[in-house]
């Protein structure tokens, strides 16, 4: 483990700081042996037609193994694609670095639905209280607290969210996400009826079984339009 995070340390440094889409950043989510809550916050970088980055091949290689979920509404569906800014479960059989090269996505928002949706940030982090905020219809944001194998309430710790992660959502009704506009640091302190200061519902369980529909299949039902 610890060889994983030096290593993951080394890589962060070289990562870039400059705002350009087109520019070729690196994340490094961390996938531990189990369930993990992921999310796809770039767009892979391509190089004569194949994606180079080794963290896409071993989720792709999960996906290819049934071990990668998407969540609709009707519950969860084998991720055969890739959605930026789409939030997913992956089971892992070991503990590893999903070292991830891309460019930041030319689409800014990320269309939420009634209920609960699973979301990642894109290139940059986010302050949890900056969306609710900006969108009234949010209520509740949960995050996977790994060590103690249970979700977190990202209201209530205040936690940046993390390109590479995976975060429940859950909106009054169907919404616009707006992935701009933010900075990195904490806002001011809204009045109390404004923002709940801890999310007010629970997330849905983590995958016990997969469905026979794809994600593919879920969206020709014309569910979705992510």
């Amino acid at each position: 483990m610890k060889k994983i995070l030096v290593v993951a340390i080394l890589l962060l440094t070289t990562m870039s700081a400059h705002g350009d889409h087109d520019e070729v950043k690196t994340i490094i989510p961390i996938m531990y042996e189990g369930w993990n809550l992921l999310g796809f916050s770039l767009q892979p970088y391509v190089v004569n037609d194949s994606i180079v980055s080794s963290g896409y091949d071993a989720i792709m290689y999960a996906a290819l193994d049934d071990r990668v979920w998407y969540f609709h509404q009707t519950g969860y569906a084998i991720a055969d694609s890739f959605v930026i800014g789409e939030g997913f479960w992956l089971k892992s059989f070991v503990d590893a670095p999903l070292i991830q090269q891309g460019i930041a996505s030319e689409k800014r928002i990320h269309i939420l639905y009634e209920g609960w949706n699973m979301i990642s940030p894109l290139e940059d982090e986010i302050h949890p209280l900056l969306l609710v905020y900006s969108h009234q219809t949010i209520d509740s944001i949960w995050g996977w607290d790994r060590n103690n194998f249970q979700y977190k309430d990202m209201l209530a710790t205040q936690e940046h969210l993390i390109p590479g992660y995976g975060y429940w959502m859950y909106a009054a009704h169907d919404d616009t996400l707006f992935y701009d506009g933010f900075s990195n640091q904490s806002p001011p302190q809204a009045p109390a009826k404004i923002v709940a200061t801890q999310s007010q519902r629970q997330p849905p369980d983590a995958p016990a079984y997969i469905k026979a529909k794809t994600w593919g299949e879920i969206k020709g039902d014309g569910r979705s339009k992510r």
